[in-house]
């Protein structure tokens, strides 16, 4: 009888016994307690946070908001998602950055101290924040380079975006994924490569001003290296020649000429600092430029209107010549003028009418008002007859001109620093909804009048001297305000090549 009560008992707390410890597994899978320490010869806290001292604030941050724990190491040692991260540090001369830039102490043995690991972390952390954010927005701040360069910066908290992608596995992913989503980019990359295994070749035949036959054989050698000749026959080879000159913005005569042959020389290791520095300057884009905006470069004296990345109207532009530049900018066109006033800048007054006297005002319509001169609106009117208003510091803007033939020079350098609008018409049209005869009728009234967008247009003036195209060539263009060469000397101090021949 006690030994059955005891049995009873006995099943019984058994029973109890197996139902806390069901109910002790819940409880964990629904409040879990602090994960299990990496380091397990310090308390990992005070570990981490002794060793930040002197980092850079965005790092502290960092592990401060993960509780100090380390993003690559585990319980089993150092995670395959840091060794990725790792390989890709390697390779960041595939984007025309200096691997220097991302060197990285070699991960440490399983066995070592828990501070050297600790050390090891955070010296990895730090350089990807760093490789992270220069693919971001650029290694090279546009405004650090430039005092005529205004570029809007994109938000994003790399810290965070890197803490979570380390705790799922997924860094090397996430970083990858920073690249810019454009297709220039991609292609400038490919070049990259082709034009660096060129130069790793021993460069191109030199070629000469000459008819000669062997320097017709160099001639030949040197287009095919880049992709412009599909047999050495003479026809072939002036057919090449003169692919040649068109992507490098020179007459296609299909004859060498000294303008030519100086392009021709330019050495493939040259070509390709200029291709990374074009992608340094397309890292400074926005990954997301807007459904609709207005892309202006420079070099090419080209714009396009962009929607959904496809460029819908294309137009020649006039900009500024060498000594009044074009800045680089990134702004919104928020209205437009027809029949716009032009508020003469007090330095055009100074060096430009004032020395011609009086009459030259009156012939070009123009009259004083507190102190400012100002030309009325009209058919002579320096803005011609629109011009898009977009709040910006250097007060440039995009506007129509009175003077037409500018459009016809193959050198197109040549105004204050605005932008002249070969297709200024098609332009306003498009974004204002309205069709041609609808915006020659505002024209024709004579009237200054505003007229707001429906929505902001992003715009942006940019400076690209290497333009990708879809065939796999790339279109150089003249580095008309020494931008090129201010970058490579940044980006590229050891180069000792000869800058001069880039704008021969």
């Amino acid at each position: 009888m006690r030994f059955r009560r005891f049995a009873t008992a006995t099943s019984v707390g058994a029973v109890i016994c197996v139902c806390l410890a069901l109910l002790l597994l819940r409880a964990e899978a629904l409040f879990p307690g602090p994960p299990p320490a990496i380091f397990q010869g310090n308390p990992q806290q005070q570990l981490l946070e002794g060793r930040l001292a002197g980092q850079p604030i965005q790092v502290s941050l960092l592990y401060q908001a993960r509780g100090y724990r380390p993003l690559w190491f585990v319980q089993t040692g150092f995670t395959a998602d840091g060794r990725q991260a790792l390989a890709l540090l390697a390779s960041v001369d595939k984007d025309g950055l200096s691997p220097a830039r991302y060197a990285a102490p070699q991960p440490p043995d399983a066995r070592a101290p828990d501070a050297v690991k600790a050390d090891f972390d955070i010296a990895l952390t730090n350089v990807l924040l760093r490789y992270a954010s220069d693919m971001r927005w650029g290694a090279f701040r546009p405004e650090q380079l430039f005092d005529d360069a205004e570029m809007e910066r994109d938000v994003d908290d790399m810290g965070a975006g890197l803490s979570r992608a380390a705790d799922s596995g997924n860094a090397s992913t996430w970083l990858r994924s920073l690249t810019p989503p454009l297709r220039e980019y991609v292609q400038l990359r490919d070049a990259l490569a082709r034009y660096r295994a060129i130069a790793a070749g021993g460069d191109w035949p030199a070629v000469a001003l000459a008819s000669s036959p062997e320097n017709m054989r160099r001639l030949a050698a040197r287009l095919q290296l880049e992709g412009y000749l599909t047999d050495a026959s003479p026809a072939s080879v002036a057919a090449g020649l003169r692919a040649f000159q068109a992507d490098n913005a020179t007459p296609a005569t299909g004859h060498l000429n000294e303008r030519t042959v100086a392009l021709l020389n330019i050495p493939a290791a040259t070509r390709a600092e200029v291709i990374a520095v074009n992608m340094e300057r397309l890292r400074w884009m926005p990954h997301n430029p807007g459904a609709q905006y207005i892309l202006v470069n420079v070099p090419d004296a080209s714009l396009a209107l962009m929607e959904s990345g496809q460029a819908i109207l294309v137009s020649k532009v006039v900009v500024g010549a060498p000594n009044k530049t074009t800045p680089i900018l990134s702004t919104r066109a928020v209205s437009i003028t027809i029949n716009p006033s032009w508020h003469v800048p007090a330095s055009i007054v100074r060096r430009e009418i004032r020395p011609k006297g009086g009459g030259y005002m009156a012939a070009k319509n123009m009259y004083v008002r507190d102190g400012q001169v100002i030309q009325r609106p009209g058919p002579g009117n320096a803005l011609g007859r629109a011009k898009f208003e977009m709040p910006n510091g250097f007060n440039v803007y995009l506007h129509d001109t009175p003077t037409k033939k500018a459009f016809l020079a193959s050198d197109r350098a040549l105004s204050h620093g605005c932008v002249r609008v070969q297709q200024i018409k098609p332009l306003v049209g498009h974004v204002l909804g309205l069709s041609d005869e609808e915006v020659q009728r505002l024209i024709d009234r004579g009237r200054t009048e505003g007229r707001r967008l429906a929505a902001p247009i992003p715009v942006y003036i940019q400076y690209w001297t290497a333009i990708p195209r879809e065939d796999g060539h790339v279109l150089f263009r003249t580095d008309v305000y020494g931008r090129d060469l201010r970058m490579i000397r940044e980006m590229f101090p050891q180069s000792g090549l000869v800058f001069a021949s880039l704008n021969r």
